[in-house]
């Protein structure tokens, strides 16, 4: 199997431009009905937060008054019930949206279903789910944090209402983000039951695991990571690391199904490799990188990775090589890679 066959010969006669033009009719408004559920959700806890802040306001000020008369009792009341039934319309509205969200991606896939003429079984049909799935998806990347935009002389708020946006959104725009990954890794799971030894079945598959665990990694963990964009909490919690880390053991599964069709094939390798290092698998990287040299001689990219793998691993003996035939090249990258000698921190 050669590499433009798994990388991007289509093995499915597809006609994209027609599949994208009639999914993108459907997208703009799932997104507007989508926009508008969670705006609804933030409208109602502000209401109410406003409404009980007001009246507790006016009952701290007019205290002294109040409490010579009836009123008082009256009008702990009025905060009682505003707070009592906020709490219960909240569990309530919190209980009904995920149903809002199926709902959604109900709509959306019927609305792919229909110009499709959908039938069970019929891979074509299968792989413009997945990627309809895999393109709202997208299209939800970091969407939390412009919910909500204000004028342009304004833009001074900008950077705090981007905060607010995202603490308040961040975990539906997760959850709508996961449910449709999840989906696409469905059609992609009935599109291996209809072509289980295609390699470019099980390549999609895999790059369908990897953007499902792009949803959990941890940012700090990408290279170029800047703390300049506000990260809520939840982005950091154990049980994301722990998905995060299953479904990128599912990808690599995927990946070792198409090493033992395709052994000789550089780009399963590099998938292999960006597996391993998102899993902090250094050995096992290495490996693959090596792997991809005796097929590759003379990329000097794969060797700068290898180098630097080497030094963070207190090989520095191999990691000096590579420096020495990296300087031999001229390559304007060996002055970087040396900055990494001394980086193995065993303590």
């Amino acid at each position: 199997m050669t590499t433009s066959t798994i990388e991007g010969e289509s093995f499915f006669q597809l006609d994209n431009y027609y599949y994208n033009e009639q999914i993108n009719k459907i997208v703009e408004p799932i997104l507007l009905q989508f926009d508008k559920i969670v705006r609804s959700y933030a409208i109602f806890n502000l209401f109410f937060l406003t409404i009980g802040f007001i009246e507790s306001i006016f009952l701290i000020i007019f205290f002294a008054m109040l409490a010579k008369s009836s009123i008082l009792a009256l009008s702990l009341a009025f905060v009682f019930l505003t707070f009592f039934s906020y709490f219960i319309l909240r569990i309530y509205f919190q209980t009904k949206k995920p149903e809002q969200f199926k709902e959604i991606k109900s709509r959306y896939l019927d609305g792919c279903k229909s110009f499709l003429n959908y039938k069970e079984g019929m891979p074509e049909h299968h792989v413009v789910l997945a990627n309809a799935c895999s393109k709202l998806a997208n299209m939800l990347h970091q969407r939390e944090y412009s919910i909500y935009r204000l004028p342009k002389w304004l833009d001074i708020f900008a950077p705090t209402l981007e905060k607010f946006s995202c603490w308040w959104h961040w975990n539906d725009i997760h959850h709508m983000q996961e449910m449709l990954l999840l989906h696409a890794i469905e059609e992609h799971i009935k599109l291996v039951k209809c072509e289980p030894t295609n390699l470019e079945v099980h390549a999609a598959l895999a790059n369908a695991y990897v953007m499902l665990s792009g949803l959990y990694v941890d940012p700090r963990t990408i290279e170029g990571f800047s703390d300049d964009r506000w990260f809520p909490a939840d982005k950091f919690t154990e049980a994301l690391d722990q998905k995060f880390r299953l479904t990128a053991e599912r990808a690599i599964e995927e990946f070792k199904i198409l090493n033992d069709y395709a052994p000789n094939d550089p780009w399963v390798h590099s998938q292999l490799a960006y597996s391993y290092h998102d899993l902090q698998m250094p050995e096992e990287e290495i490996q693959e990188y090596e792997t991809i040299l005796k097929l590759c001689p003379g990329d000097k990219d794969v060797l700068v990775k290898l180098g630097k793998l080497y030094f963070q691993q207190g090989q520095n003996a191999q990691g000096l090589r590579i420096y020495e035939e990296l300087k031999k090249c001229n390559y304007k990258k060996a002055e970087n890679l040396i900055n990494f000698y001394g980086a193995y921190a065993p303590f």
